[in-house]
C-alpha cells in the first residue's frame, strides 16, 4: 500500500513537471491553458452550463439551452456522461461547502482546466504504467513510458482545445490491460469495467476504443505470447460476451448520448479525398509537425531489428510501423471518424505505440553490438538534422537530440557493470528530457501562438470581446425587467454560447450535437439567415421581426457598429458602446388557438410565419392556410451589373463592384416594411469561402468541401431598400457561382400586430426541474402552444390530468386544453430512461454473476 502511495505521488510529480511550461506561461504571462475558438467559446462554457444546472437538481431538460432542449442528451459528446468530469464536479460540490468558490465566475473553470488536466495526467500516467508493467515487468522502463505517452504533444493539443478528448489517455491502456490479464489469467472483470467505463465516458470515442481494442485483440490471437493460457474460439466468445454485458451495463448513459447523435442533423460528407498525403512538414510526424511529433529514437527502435525477437518489442514496432504508414491514408481518417469526412483524432495510438516501443528499447538496447546501435543512431539523427536543415527551422530540442545518442553510446562501450547499469538510467533520464523538451517546443510553437498568447489570456476573458463587468450589468438589468419566460437576443461578437456563461436566457448555442427539429426550423421550414454558416450552431433571427415576437425576444442588446434591427425594437438604453432595444410587439410565450394549420400545405417561410400567428400548425393534420404572401418578383426591377450570365443560372462575378439591381417601385415601398428575399448561392470553382452581401448585411458562406458546411444554398434575407429603393446583391470572391433569384415576398407585420392585440388566449410559463409549469388566462378551448422546442419523452399534466403533448409549429410544444384549464405541467425525461436503467441493472447483475462463477471454475482447476 505504501508503495502504491509512493508511485501516485510520483506520478503527480511527473504531472506538474509535465505541465511546468504550461504552468509558467500561466502564472508569469497570464496565458490560459483553455484555447481560443473551441476551448474559450464551447468547452468552458458547456462545463459553466451543465455545473449551475446539476447543482439546482436540472439534470435533462432547460429552456435557457439555447431555445431550450434536452442538454443532458445533446452534451453527452461533451460532458454531460463524463465521469471525470461528473467527478470534477461533485469534487467542486463538496468543496464549496466549506470553501468559497467563485464557480459563476468563467475564470474559475479556466483555472479548473489546469488542475484537472494535471491531475488527469497522473492518472493516465498510472493507467500507462500498469499496462507496461504488466507487458516488461520493469518499473523504470513503465514510469518511461507512461511519462512518453502522456507528456506527448497530442495529449496537450486534445486538453487545449477538446478536453474530453485526453481522457482516452486514460481508458487506452487500462482497455489493453484488461485484453492482456484475459488472455494471461483469463480474468475478465477488469475488460467488463473498462468497456463500460469507455461507452459511459463518451460514446464517440468508445467507437474508437471499440476499432483499437478488436485490433490489438486480433493481433493478440493471431500471434499468440507463450503466457497466453486462453484459447482463440474460447477467448473470442467470451470477450464477445463481456462486450454485450458491458453494453448493457453502460444503456442508461449510453443509449441517451446515441439517441442524441442519431437526433442530430449533418451534412453526409460528398468531398473528395486523396488516397494519399504527400510527406512535408504538415505530415513528418518526426519534427514539429502541427498535431504530434515523435521522439527521433522511435527510428533508431525500429531500425535495431535484432531486438525484434522480443515478443512486444517486436508487437509495438510493428504496430507503430503501420500506424506510421497509415497516418498517410486519409482513408483511415475517415474510418476513425465513423467513415465521415477525415479527421485525424486517432494519432494518440502512434503516440502510444511509439512510447511502448521507446521505453522497450531502453531496456534491450544494452544487447545490440556497437554497428547495431550506431548505424541506426547515425539515420536517426541524420533524418532530424536533415529536416531542420530542409524546413529552415532548427527547434531548440535538436540540440539535445546528439546527447541522447552520446550517452547510449558511452554505455555500450563501457565494460563495467554497475557504471553501464547507472548509465542506463541517465540514458532513461535523457529520453525522459527530450520528451519534456519536445512538448515544451510543441506548445510554444503549435498551441501558443500569437493568436492564443493574444484571446486566451486572463486580460482577454475580462475584456469586451468576451466579458466584461459592463456587459453583465446591462444582462442583470435586462434580466430584472422581463419575464421568466421572455428572451434576451444578445451574443458577445461570435461568442454563441455567450447566454451559457453570461447566465441569461438567450437563444443561440455553439454545439457540435443539437436536436435536428431546431436546425431543421432554422434551415428549412423558416430558412433563417445565420449570418456566419456553420453546422455547429445556431443564433438569432437574422433581425425578422415575427420570429422575434414568436419566441419571445423582449430585449436585443447591440454594440455600436451593429445596425441591422427588427423593424419594432426601439432602443430603451444606450451605455458606453452598447445599445440596449426592447420589442414593441411582443408576444407571450403560451398562446392557445383552435385555428390549425396543416404543415403540408404550407411552402413559404413568410406563410409558415404567418400560420403561427393566426393559430397553430400541425403535422398532416388541419386546414390549408389561404392567406398566402404573394410572390413579387413580378412587380420588381432586376437588372445586373459587371456580371456575366450563362445558361441555367450560372454567372461570372468579374468586379469587385459586380452586383444584381433589385429596384422596389414606390408603391410597394409604401405598402410593406419589410422585404424577404430567397436566392440560391453555389460557389464554383476554384472553390472557397465566399460572402453573399445584402445591402449592408454580410453573410459569409463557407467552401463546398468544408466539414461544417450546412449544404443548404437557397437562403432568405430580409432586408429593406436602400434610398433608392433598390435591394443590392454582391458576391465575393471573384469567380463562377450559381445564381439564382427566386422569390420576393413584402411582410406589412398585419398580422403580428393583430396577434399583439389580442388580451386573451394567452399564457406565462416558469421553468420547473427538467420542464415548465403554465398559467393561463381566459381562453378557448384549443391547442396551447408553448414556444420550447418539443422533445420525445415530454409528459404533461393539465390539472391534475395527464395528457400527451405533441409537436406543434415545427418545433415546439403543443398540449390540448379546454376552456376551463388554467394549469399546465410538462415535465421531461429522455426517452426509454426508465427502461434503460432497468436493462443496465440486469446487465450488472449478470456480469456480477457470471464474473463469481468464472472466480470459482478458476479456483477449483
Amino acid at each position: 500500500m505504501k508503495r502504491k502511495f509512493l508511485y501516485v505521488c510520483l506520478f503527480i510529480l511527473l504531472a506538474i513537471i509535465g505541465h511546468s511550461y504550461v504552468i509558467y506561461r500561466y502564472v508569469f504571462d497570464g496565458v490560459l491553458f483553455t484555447g481560443p475558438n473551441d476551448g474559450m467559446e464551447q468547452m468552458v462554457p458547456i462545463q459553466m452550463y451543465l455545473f449551475d444546472n446539476w447543482r439546482n437538481g436540472q439534470f435533462f431538460y432547460a429552456t435557457d439551452f439555447g431555445l431550450g432542449g434536452d442538454f443532458f442528451t445533446d452534451l453527452a459528446y461533451y460532458f454531460s456522461t463524463n465521469l471525470i468530469f461528473i467527478i470534477n464536479v461533485l469534487v467542486i460540490i463538496i468543496l464549496k461547502m466549506f470553501i468559497p468558490l467563485a464557480t459563476s465566475d468563467i475564470m474559475f473553470w479556466m483555472n479548473n482546466a489546469l488542475i484537472i488536466s494535471v491531475i488527469k495526467s497522473a492518472i493516465a500516467m498510472c493507467a500507462t504504467f500498469a499496462f507496461v508493467r504488466y507487458i516488461s515487468i520493469n518499473r523504470y522502463i513503465s514510469m518511461l513510458a507512461a511519462f512518453l505517452f502522456v507528456i506527448s504533444p497530442l495529449y496537450f493539443r486534445f486538453t487545449v482545445y477538446w478536453p474530453f478528448f485526453s481522457d482516452i489517455f486514460i481508458w487506452l491502456p487500462l482497455l489493453l490491460l484488461a485484453i492482456e490479464r484475459y488472455l494471461k489469467q483469463g480474468k475478465i472483470g477488469l475488460f467488463i469495467v473498462i468497456a463500460v467505463i469507455s461507452l459511459i465516458n463518451n460514446f464517440y470515442f468508445a467507437y474508437y476504443q471499440l476499432l483499437t481494442g478488436t485490433f490489438y485483440f486480433a493481433i493478440r490471437l493471431c500471434f499468440k505470447h507463450q503466457q497466453d493460457i486462453i484459447p482463440r474460439f474460447k477467448a473470442i466468445i467470451t470477450l464477445s460476451v463481456a462486450s454485450i454485458l458491458a453494453l448493457g451495463c453502460s444503456l442508461f448513459f449510453f443509449f441517451p448520448a446515441i439517441q442524441g447523435y442519431f437526433n442530430n442533423r449533418r451534412v453526409p460528407f460528398d468531398g473528395h479525398v486523396d488516397l494519399l498525403e504527400p510527406f512535408n512538414q504538415n505530415t513528418n510526424i518526426f519534427y514539429d509537425n502541427y498535431l504530434i511529433v515523435i521522439l527521433f529514437i522511435t527510428i533508431q527502435a525500429l531500425l535495431s531489428f535484432k531486438l525484434y525477437k522480443h515478443y512486444y518489442f517486436r508487437l509495438f514496432a510493428i504496430g507503430t510501423i503501420v500506424l506510421i504508414i497509415a497516418s498517410f491514408f486519409p482513408f483511415i481518417d475517415q474510418v476513425f471518424n465513423g467513415f465521415s469526412a477525415p479527421q485525424k483524432r486517432w494519432h494518440y495510438l502512434i503516440a502510444f505505440s511509439a512510447a511502448i516501443l521507446i521505453a522497450l528499447y531502453v531496456k534491450f538496447f544494452r544487447t545490440l553490438s556497437f554497428k547495431q546501435y550506431i548505424f541506426p543512431s547515425i539515420i536517426a539523427l541524420g533524418f532530424i538534422i536533415a529536416c531542420a536543415w530542409y524546413y529552415d527551422d532548427v527547434v531548440a530540442w535538436v540540440w539535445f537530440t546528439p546527447i541522447v545518442s552520446l550517452i547510449g553510446f558511452l554505455i555500450l562501450l563501457i565494460s563495467d557493470a554497475r557504471t553501464r547499469v547507472t548509465l542506463t538510467h541517465g540514458f532513461l533520464l535523457s529520453v525522459a528530457i527530450l520528451g519534456f523538451l519536445v512538448s515544451a517546443v510543441f506548445i510554444r510553437n503549435q498551441i501558443y501562438f500569437e493568436d492564443h498568447v493574444e484571446r486566451a489570456s486572463k486580460y482577454y476573458v475580462n475584456a469586451s470581446l468576451f466579458n466584461t463587468p459592463l456587459q453583465r450589468q446591462l444582462v442583470s438589468e435586462m434580466t430584472h425587467d422581463k419575464s421568466e419566460d421572455e428572451r434576451i437576443d444578445w451574443r458577445v461578437n461570435e461568442q454563441d454560447n455567450t447566454p451559457m456563461y453570461q447566465h441569461f436566457k438567450g437563444l443561440s448555442i455553439y454545439s457540435s450535437i443539437f436536436d435536428h427539429s431546431i436546425l431543421d426550423f432554422y434551415y428549412d421550414q423558416l430558412k433563417i439567415n445565420m449570418q456566419s454558416e456553420s453546422v455547429s450552431r445556431y443564433q438569432s433571427t437574422n433581425e425578422r421581426q415575427n420570429i422575434n415576437s414568436l419566441f419571445s425576444i423582449k430585449y436585443l442588446m447591440r454594440k455600436d457598429y451593429q445596425q441591422n434591427l427588427p423593424t419594432y425594437f426601439k432602443e430603451t438604453k444606450s451605455e458606453g458602446q452598447y445599445h440596449i432595444f426592447e420589442n414593441k410587439l411582443n408576444l407571450p410565450s403560451v398562446r392557445v388557438s383552435n385555428n390549425t394549420y396543416n404543415a403540408q400545405q404550407l411552402s413559404e417561410p413568410i406563410d409558415r410565419e404567418h400560420a403561427m400567428l393566426d393559430g397553430v400548425i400541425l403535422n398532416n393534420q388541419g386546414q390549408p392556410y389561404q392567406d398566402k404572401a404573394q410572390n413579387l418578383l413580378d412587380k420588381v426591377n432586376v437588372r445586373y451589373h459587371g456580371i456575366k450570365r450563362h445558361s441555367d443560372n450560372q454567372v461570372y462575378i468579374s468586379k469587385a463592384n459586380s452586383h444584381v439591381q433589385i429596384h422596389i417601385p414606390q408603391s410597394l415601398r409604401q405598402r410593406y416594411k419589410d422585404f424577404y428575399l430567397t436566392i440560391k448561392v453555389k460557389r464554383g470553382q476554384p472553390d472557397s469561402n465566399y460572402s453573399i452581401n445584402i445591402n449592408k448585411y454580410k453573410n459569409d458562406r463557407l467552401f463546398n468541401n468544408s466539414t461544417y458546411r450546412t449544404g443548404v444554398d437557397t437562403q432568405l434575407y430580409r432586408t429593406q431598400p436602400d434610398a433608392n429603393g433598390d435591394i443590392n446583391v454582391s458576391l465575393s470572391p471573384t469567380g463562377p457561382y450559381y445564381l439564382e433569384i427566386q422569390r420576393l415576398h413584402g411582410e406589412d407585420y398585419k398580422k403580428l400586430k393583430s396577434a399583439h392585440d389580442s388580451h386573451t388566449n394567452k399564457g406565462h410559463y416558469k421553468d420547473i426541474k427538467n420542464g415548465v409549469k403554465v398559467k393561463l388566462t381566459k381562453h378557448q378551448s384549443g391547442i396551447a402552444s408553448i414556444n420550447i422546442p418539443y422533445r420525445e419523452g415530454m409528459h404533461a399534466y393539465v390539472g391534475n390530468k395527464k395528457v400527451k403533448p405533441f409537436k406543434v409549429n415545427y418545433m415546439m410544444t403543443g398540449v390540448p386544453v379546454d376552456k376551463d384549464d388554467y394549469e399546465i405541467t410538462i415535465k421531461y425525461r429522455p426517452k426509454y430512461w426508465y427502461t434503460m436503467i432497468c436493462l443496465s441493472i440486469v446487465s450488472m447483475f449478470i456480469s456480477t454473476v457470471w464474473i463469481g462463477r468464472q472466480k470459482i471454475k478458476k479456483k477449483n482447476l
